[in-house]
């Protein structure tokens, strides 16, 4: 288990992030030079059917996982034993729904072996996924972290060789995610074999209390997957394969803004399974939102006056409708980063299903709006339904968990005082580190 702290362990994991967002940016780059605006949306709407099944098999079953070990309720041997019959049932029934519904969709439409690649993703991604879990509920950051930066290398280094070199387009690029996840989960179990054993034994209750456990938290993400992979669906089926391209370079680079909360996210989810008091987490919690939404605030709107530019530079002329799309986007993905932080101190106290109402809520919304503005306006009409749902799920939520935990709204959205002090001084002992001697 990491000893490191958790301002540490924010520290790292923001340092991993970047590093990650810039190695997404630049495959996201290459990837859609390489097959241009029509295979780039091929691409990104067949991965989108084994993602949402991903999420759904997941059964949430990582963040169960991660929640019992940090509790320690149950011996972790017993833990990773009935975990690892979990993945194998998991694992073959997503790939036979998965088939099922791509024969009835791309049927005669897209070749086999490409399919076939995109299909085989799903039980190794369920694999890092559960091994993901282990990692998190043992605190393991540094680990994460490691995986995360090996990941990104391989993801450049593979898509360069396939794509790059070797000319295979489309199934090039579902190759190289098939090869990119088997090598992360090769990697993933190498962390962890000498510190646990692996084995195919159900120790009961363990599977049945991973389920029931895992299913509220898989049910909570995949309405939450769900509202920010709609969109692809509708795009694809009321528009062409070019506008679903521009649309995903789009939100590809808008949602590069959510990794950063995503990380905290993580170690506040490890945290907060292992608090000792409500009053602790809602209170580390609070004081992140404090500190990070302003900071995504600034950012973002140097994001969105430069959006344009950087996208005629980076991806060409051709994707210059996504630059328009990324600010559409940009307002209701800097207010979700709130729901983000929420749900993820929520679920590490065991309350996954508290953001459901607002959940399925915005879902409703961005659904209603995508049908009433894809038809007239393409792509911009899809960023705008999303961008207004993420803010009401954002906003709505805010107001919901200040209720529920009986804090004043201030408390999570206004820094403080003692927010200020503790900045100037950690600002101050960074100079002094820096500045040169004498």
């Amino acid at each position: 288990m990491d000893k490191k702290g958790m301002l540490f362990q924010i520290v790292s994991t923001l340092g991993t992030r970047v590093v990650v967002l810039f190695g997404a940016f630049v495959v996201s780059v290459i990837m859609a030079r390489l097959l241009g605006p029509e295979g780039k949306g091929i691409i990104t709407a067949i991965l989108v059917i084994p993602t949402l099944v991903v999420t759904i098999a997941d059964l949430g079953i990582r963040q169960a996982t991660a929640f019992f070990i940090g509790q320690r309720t149950y011996e972790q041997r017993d833990i990773v034993s009935s975990l690892t019959f979990l993945w194998l049932l998991t694992s073959l029934l997503s790939v036979g729904i998965v088939t099922v519904i791509f024969l009835l969709q791309y049927s005669g439409q897209y070749s086999w072996w490409l399919l076939g690649v995109c299909i085989m993703t799903i039980p190794v991604n369920l694999g890092i996924q559960y091994l993901r879990g282990i990692m998190q509920g043992r605190g393991r950051i540094g680990g994460i972290n490691r995986v995360e930066i090996v990941k990104t290398a391989l993801n450049f280094i593979i898509l360069m060789l396939l794509v790059g070199w070797l000319g295979l387009g489309v199934f090039g690029a579902a190759l190289t995610q098939l090869l990119l996840l088997l090598v992360t989960l090769v990697y993933s179990f190498g962390l962890l074999k000498g510190e646990i054993g692996f084995s195919i034994r159900v120790v009961k209750p363990i599977p049945q209390m991973l389920i029931r456990k895992g299913f509220a938290f898989a049910l909570a993400l995949f309405v939450i997957q769900l509202n920010y992979r709609i969109d692809i669906v509708f795009l694809e089926r009321l528009t062409s394969a070019t506008e679903v391209g521009l649309y995903s370079v789009g939100t590809n680079i808008a949602e590069l803004i959510w990794q950063l909360p995503t990380a905290i996210g993580l170690i506040l989810f490890s945290r907060s399974a292992g608090s000792k008091t409500t009053e602790a987490a809602v209170a580390r919690t609070s004081k992140l939102i404090r500190l990070v939404v302003p900071t995504l605030v600034v950012c973002g709107t140097l994001f969105w006056l430069m959006a344009p530019v950087m996208i005629d530079l980076m991806y060409g002329s051709a994707f210059a409708g996504s630059g328009t799309i990324i600010r559409y986007l940009l307002p209701g993905i800097i207010i979700m980063v709130i729901f983000k932080l929420l749900h993820a101190d929520l679920s590490g106290r065991g309350a996954p299903l508290f953001s459901m109402r607002v959940s399925l809520l915005a879902l409703v919304v961005n659904i209603v709006l995508n049908l009433m503005l894809i038809p007239g306006y393409g792509a911009i009409g899809s960023a705008v339904a999303s961008s207004i749902s993420y803010g009401i799920a954002g906003l709505l939520f805010v107001w919901l968990y200040v209720r529920r935990e009986g804090i004043p709204l201030r408390s999570v959205l206004l820094p403080t005082a003692e927010d200020r002090q503790e900045i100037r001084a950690k600002l101050g002992k960074l100079r002094a580190r820096i500045a040169p001697s004498g």
